[in-house]
């Protein structure tokens, strides 16, 4: 072999040396079952999911009950009804034809918990009346690990912001081949490409200092899915 041959040959070997990972492809998750998004520990995947440079133009999510950025009434709460909130959503994006709702929260370890999903939204709703839970598919909130609305009722006093966001969709998210339920993760993954525009409420609850840790350990909600499972973990506090 030729000294210059020889020379490129023996770079060529460090080079992959050092970089064990270029010769191989980005890795795919849960092929088969649902793509799932791989996010950071630590980072609000929900917020980083929407798509960069693009305008929702006027697109708003409001409640009749809160207003943005306003205290969110105990009723919504888990010291006291735990109803949903009621919401409605104006200027959807031209070619909408679904909607996805996620309501988060970033703990103080940077966690993001999910509160309540809800998918495959028709484009003819734009609005929803309180403690309404069949107006899509509920996907599962990491707070209770049911599948229903957990509501705000975090450890300890002061006050915490939670976040609902409305995806206006040009498609329907294909998750028929997805692991059940759906989570918040799997569908951020499935409506990657088909967001239009995205739309904030954010809220305000704050516990008071005498508030208790321990939420009351309710039954799950009923659900008239038949494919929703009937034994569910036993209810936990929110962080």
């Amino acid at each position: 072999m030729r000294p210059s041959l020889r020379n490129l040959v023996l770079l060529v070997g460090i080079f992959c040396l050092l970089n064990p990972l270029s010769a191989a492809g980005p890795t795919e998750k849960g092929k088969g079952q649902g793509k799932k998004l791989e996010s950071p520990a630590g980072t609000d995947f929900v917020t980083a999911a929407k798509p960069t440079g693009k305008p929702a133009g006027n697109f708003t999510l409001t409640s009749p009950a809160v207003k943005d950025g306003g205290d969110l009434p105990k009723e919504f709460t888990g010291d006291g009804e735990s109803a949903s909130p009621p919401l409605a959503w104006t200027n959807a994006p031209q070619g909408t034809q679904s909607y996805a709702l996620i309501m988060h929260h970033l703990d103080p370890e940077n966690k993001t918990k999910i509160y309540w999903i809800m998918y495959d939204i028709a484009p003819t709703v734009s609005s929803v009346a309180k403690n309404v839970q069949d107006f899509g598919t509920m996907g599962k909130s990491t707070v209770h690990n049911r599948l229903e609305y957990a509501p705000p009722h975090s450890k300890g006093p002061g006050a915490k912001k939670y976040i609902l966001t409305l995806f206006a969709l040009s498609a329907k998210p294909d998750l028929k081949n997805a692991i059940q339920p759906i989570t918040a993760e799997v569908l951020l993954a499935a409506v990657k490409g088909k967001i239009l525009g995205t739309a904030d409420l954010s809220v305000i609850y704050t516990r008071t200092a005498g508030a208790s840790d321990e939420e009351e350990k309710r039954p799950a909600r009923k659900s008239d899915r038949p494919n929703e499972a009937a034994e569910t973990p036993p209810a936990r506090p929110a962080k």
